[in-house]
């Protein structure tokens, strides 16, 4: 098994840390507070990210980045929306400096923003090749016919900062435009209505690495995903769980499997990446 990699932090409170080892910055996103267990053998580049928004120190969400293949395997979020919360507009997707060196800002931010922080910290080299050895840039999926499809949805969080915080391009991966613009997006739509029945809802959606990549210039950019999946664990009012489901869906393609016990999509991402997965405690039972 290949060791994961994890960035040693930098600052001096790391509480306000947005590259978190194990996620010790931001457990409460995931449920029993225990991250997935299974997917770090799968890359020896997997960063554990805490995601914050401009000056906020409550982490919104977490994802594991894969630094090779430029994307986030998962993204792990409390699914919270609330009467009247409408989707807000389309954002610019933001960057996240800590992949580049630790002591840089802890919130994600523009390209221009992350440039000159990497200048003022003084780090070597051009702070643009700095920023594409470690992430995806927004001119990456230029001309790609590839949405920067959300793994954690805007419209699955209150209007404001906490849809705002899900614009990161470390919190998407190239999706075909049918799927992310069809069944998947139905998909999103029906576990939000079977979160209104739910005292709290966990969630998970990720990605399985493809064969196939985005390239530019010639050069090899950001991973094309096979599929992509997703995992839910609904508690009551007491915070037991009552109910945890599953989907699945070839990027290809504009279907999806719904209703998938955890197990049986345990067992099709095991088939699919060749490794045993483990997505909520106790498979949330």
């Amino acid at each position: 098994m290949v060791s994961r990699i994890f960035v040693v932090l930098a600052l001096t409170h790391a509480v306000l840390a947005k590259v978190s080892p194990n996620f010790s910055d931001c457990r409460g996103q995931f449920y029993a507070s225990t991250p997935p267990v299974g997917f770090d053998s799968l890359s020896s580049t997997l960063t554990p990210i805490c995601q914050m928004y401009e000056t906020y120190n409550n982490p919104f969400f977490a994802s594991l980045y894969h630094k090779r293949n430029k994307y986030p395997l998962y993204s792990a979020y409390i699914l919270d929306t609330r009467p009247g919360d409408v989707t807000g507009a389309d954002q610019t997707f933001r960057l996240e400096p800590q992949l580049v060196d630790t002591r840089l800002p802890r919130e994600m931010s523009l390209q221009p923003a992350t440039e000159t922080a990497i200048r003022n910290l003084g780090l070597s080299g051009a702070p643009t090749d700095l920023i594409k050895n470690n992430q995806a840039i927004n001119s990456d999926y230029t001309g790609s016919n590839y949405h920067k499809g959300h793994l954690n949805p805007n419209a699955d969080h209150p209007d404001g900062a906490g849809q705002k915080a899900t614009y990161t391009l470390t919190n998407v991966a190239p999706m075909y435009g049918s799927l992310n613009s069809g069944a998947w997006r139905n998909n999103e739509k029906r576990v939000r209505d079977i979160a209104a029945t739910c005292g709290r809802m966990y969630v998970i959606t990720g990605v399985v690495p493809g064969n196939n990549w985005i390239s530019v210039n010639g050069v090899q950019r950001i991973n094309i995903p096979s599929h992509v999946w997703s995992a839910f664990c609904c508690l009551d009012n007491n915070n037991r769980p009552v109910r945890a489901e599953g989907s699945l869906a070839p990027n290809n393609a504009n279907s999806v499997q719904a209703g998938l016990s955890i197990a049986s999509l345990q067992s099709q991402l095991r088939s699919l990446m060749g490794v045993t997965v483990t997505l909520f405690n106790n498979n949330c039972s």
